[in-house]
């Protein structure tokens, strides 16, 4: 499948690697950046044919794309999706970390159809589009939380997750939710936790390789964490809490000087990582 024209939304990590992914695979003819200004480095402006700057030339990208993708925090998809429904003939997509909200602020648009709630399952800890790869997808999980999209419209995106080598996973939106919370809003908080800690209890002198594996991502921008822990606080309040209660009991265990239920745990994490590499 090609499209004539694919508009990216937020040309940063995402949006650049998405652009350079499509690009490479050939699934579509023209590339359109809509940001607030062109980068300065030439050779990254030169990912996309075109960078729509104005609101006139955004409104025109818009209404001539067959596939519109939201690269941008989920409270400025909130805000944006709405009018960019109103305007695009084509499919729309989004890559926000969080789905219910999202799906939420159009439940009721006559075009909710054109629709389709996604999330990429990739990223680098520095972002921006200067760290752009067309590699970065390459064997990652995309969800599609499809709930309320017609077929017409999970059928281009499903061909765009093909196009940039990711494994779809379909989800619903609460699920979705509540699944990320997990994976991947909870290891944000204890890594982070981990760094602040370990450094107040002045134990960094003895940090090693473990300690910077556990801490890679901790201190996520602000810029994106505010948005998820707004619009996921429950799921992610509700994974802290029943985390805390099991490091609580182990903590009690341990301190009784029983490491029993400690190394249940690591055989039962060990088990699972081997399943998972067979």
């Amino acid at each position: 499948m090609t499209v004539s024209q694919l508009t990216i939304y937020g040309a940063g990590l995402i949006g650049g690697s998405l652009a350079l992914a499509a690009k490479n695979s050939g699934f579509c003819k023209r590339l359109v950046a809509i940001d607030r200004a062109r980068p300065a480095q030439k050779n990254l402006e030169q990912i996309f044919d075109h960078w729509a700057l104005s609101e006139d030339e955004q409104r025109a990208a818009l209404a001539a794309s067959d596939l519109v993708v939201l690269c941008v925090p989920v409270q400025a998809i909130i805000r944006q999706l709405p009018a960019i429904l109103d305007v695009c003939g084509g499919t729309v997509t989004d890559c926000g970390s969080t789905k219910a909200a999202i799906c939420h602020s159009v439940a009721d648009h006559p075009k909710r159809q054109q629709f389709v709630a996604g999330h990429p399952m990739a990223g680098h800890p520095e972002g921006g589009l200067i760290n752009a790869s067309q590699t970065l997808f390459d064997g990652r999980r995309w969800i599609l939380c499809p709930e309320g999209s017609s077929p017409e419209a999970v059928h281009t995106i499903t061909q765009l997750i093909q196009a940039t080598g990711a494994e779809l996973v379909t989800l619903s939106s609460e699920v979705h939710d509540a699944s990320v919370a997990w994976t991947s809003h909870l290891p944000q908080v204890v890594a982070s936790a981990l760094s602040v800690y370990a450094h107040q209890n002045e134990a960094l002198q003895a940090a090693g390789p473990g300690f910077a594996s556990a801490t890679r991502v901790a201190g996520g921008a602000e810029a994106m964490w505010g948005d998820i822990f707004e619009t996921n606080a429950g799921a992610i309040g509700h994974s802290l809490v029943e985390l805390g209660k099991a490091l609580r009991e182990l903590g009690v265990e341990l301190e009784a000087g029983n490491s029993q239920g400690a190394l249940q745990l690591l055989a039962a994490a060990r088990g699972l990582r081997n399943a998972q590499n067979k």
